[in-house]
């Protein structure tokens, strides 16, 4: 029996999937989407062949023992709509509390969200954004499943696929129903499961109480490693400026009756009013995407000496209250492996955690892909990339697989993979 843990990250693109191989050949799969221009080395059906082929080498037979989906994020799901999974047997599938069907708070809170979302992308057409903006916001739309614009190729594809086969699909399951995590209130919670033995398994996220999922925001908290707070209100509300009154007393303030000294042409105001809808459809746009971040799984999977953090895309409300945690923050400071969160974001990553809470020299996993766009400029961080090193945390991103790697760390074939070895 291997003493080691073996996590296999794919170059998705902005996007997540990692194959786990447990003491005893026990197999897990975290996510499998893939990035809505097809960037990174797989898409689709590409992705699920590659997945099954790497299983059978490991197990000898198409079987794999947990899927764990963290997230809705067609980014994180989407590949899961080819029938290819079919094929294997899984012993159980994992998926947020959030997903359980027959749960009426879940329900409540995602008809909200998805009536949001729906308005949104009703309304974009009318802001006359630009380019930029316009492309930014059509990701956050995709990747939420709203935007039901289908890719070039798969037309048959959508979100809903995606999570029906979470809930149905595969050849066999040895536990029909998905665990819907966390299964109790107890924070946190920790099981052990019949299909890893010898592995305990600690749920950090996401909360059960829906006002922390919607708590995205972690500028407030100075907890961010985005120098600007330029998205202030990317946590729901765009800010009221008349809510704290004006910022000149009457004395320094031109009377209404008076003309302005030195009025806008009117294709200025044309053009202020386009940057102004433009931040208003993105700060909405980030809104929907945050809080389906925010319902993301946070385990921690302790197998021997290792603990591997896996945070999904989680963001700020779920990282307070963990970090508020002394139980939660004790599992946090023997983590042994982290995988970056959310592509390596500023919501995703609380300085606190980097700096305070994880241990020093730990490997970490980023899967990213830098792309254009507001959204997606400039992720991953630079100030997060430089606060992980300055702490000594070796890591590596999906797309950078022709970089001189630490050690630990091993390119796969063609760079469609990055593979690690873990003591446990």
């Amino acid at each position: 029996m291997s003493d080691t843990v073996h996590i296999r990250m794919y170059n998705v693109g902005f996007g997540d999937c990692f194959l786990l191989t447990l003491p005893g050949n026990h197999t897990v799969l975290v996510d499998a989407g893939f990035h809505s221009q097809g960037k990174g080395a797989f898409s689709g059906d590409d992705l699920a062949t590659q997945v099954v082929e790497d299983v059978k080498a490991i197990k000898g037979e198409p079987r794999i023992d947990v899927v764990i989906a963290t997230h809705r994020h067609q980014d994180h799901v989407y590949a899961f709509n080819s029938e290819l999974w079919d094929e294997l047997d899984v012993g159980e599938v994992w998926l947020p509390w959030l997903e359980d069907r027959t749960n009426e708070k879940a329900t409540r809170l995602w008809k909200k969200h998805q009536q949001f979302a729906m308005n949104l992308a009703a309304a974009v057409p009318t802001f006359g954004l630009d380019p930029e903006s316009q492309s930014s916001v059509q990701f956050m739309l995709w990747n939420a499943g709203i935007d039901h614009a289908p890719l070039p190729g798969f037309e048959a594809w959508s979100n809903a696929g995606a999570l029906n086969r979470l809930h149905e699909g595969f050849a066999r399951r040895d536990r029909a129903r998905p665990r819907f995590l966390p299964e109790t209130d107890a924070f946190p919670e920790s099981f052990d499961c019949p299909v890893l033995p010898g592995v305990r398994i600690h749920v950090l996220g996401p909360p059960r109480d829906p006002k922390l999922i919607e708590e995205l925001d972690p500028e407030a908290d100075g907890e961010t490693y985005r120098a600007l707070a330029l998205r202030g209100a990317a946590a729901g509300a765009i800010p009221d400026p008349a809510a704290s009154g004006p910022p000149f007393s009457e004395d320094w303030r031109v009377p209404d009756t008076e003309q302005t000294p030195f009025p806008l042409k009117p294709d200025e105001v044309e053009r202020m009013e386009g940057l102004a809808k433009s931040a208003d459809a993105v700060f909405a746009a980030e809104k929907v995407d945050g809080m389906i971040n925010s319902t993301s799984l946070v385990l921690v999977l302790e197998v021997g000496k290792a603990r591997l953090l896996l945070p999904g895309d989680a963001e700020w409300g779920t990282w307070k209250r963990i970090l508020d945690d002394d139980g939660a923050r004790t599992l946090l400071r023997s983590s042994s492996f982290f995988k970056v969160g959310h592509h390596g974001s500023h919501n995703a990553t609380s300085k606190t955690l980097v700096e305070k809470v994880l241990p020093k020299g730990i490997p970490a996993m980023i899967s990213t892909q830098q792309g254009e766009g507001k959204y997606r400029n400039n992720i991953p961080l630079t100030d997060l990339l430089s606060a992980l090193t300055k702490r000594d945390i070796k890591f590596v991103r999906s797309d950078r697989g022709s970089d001189t790697l630490p050690n630990g760390f091993a390119p796969g074939v063609g760079l469609k993979w990055i593979d690690l070895e873990i003591p446990c």
